[in-house]
């Protein structure tokens, strides 16, 4: 791990910080699943074959699905629920779905409904033959992201008069 908690396969470049990085990494492969899904279904079914040649050629139409899936992913993040969930990987990695129902007191059903949240808005994977789930590179991020700005609440707090 690198500095922050953030992973160091994720490299910096000029244009991104690494929690950037690593939350619009998690959101793009996402994204390209999507993709990838869409496709298949234009080709197979009763579509064009032409969505993906025209979705990569519209810079417009990327920058919204992308700006749309960050704003996604930051909503789930918050929510009260998925925030006790990706706390407690943030904190061990993985978790069974028993720890996780022990740790945040949700119930099995509500459980599995935000850790598909969590999946969706690729902040967390899961193994369901080992009964694990995981906390991506962009979930750690955003967890960083979360800790560091209240660190900063807290301090700024501390200096009211």
């Amino acid at each position: 791990m690198a500095e922050g908690g953030v992973p160091l396969q994720i490299q910096r470049t000029k244009e991104d910080d690494l929690t950037a990085r690593a939350i619009g990494m998690d959101v793009a492969g996402v994204l390209r699943y999507q993709i990838s899904v869409l496709d298949r279904e234009d080709r197979l079914e009763s579509g064009t074959g032409n969505w993906k040649n025209d979705f990569r050629s519209d810079a417009t139409e990327r920058g919204l699905a992308a700006r749309e899936s960050v704003l996604r992913t930051m909503q789930i993040a918050s929510n009260p629920e998925c925030f006790s969930i990706l706390e407690a990987l943030h904190e061990s990695e993985n978790l069974s779905t028993g720890q996780l129902v022990e740790t945040t007191g949700l119930g099995r059903l509500p459980l599995q409904e935000r850790v598909g949240d969590l999946i969706s808005a690729g902040l967390a994977s899961k193994v369901p033959e080992a009964d694990q789930v995981l906390i991506t590179s962009g979930g750690h991020a955003v967890m960083e992201l979360i800790n560091r700005a209240i660190a900063v609440t807290t301090r700024e707090l501390a200096r009211t008069e």
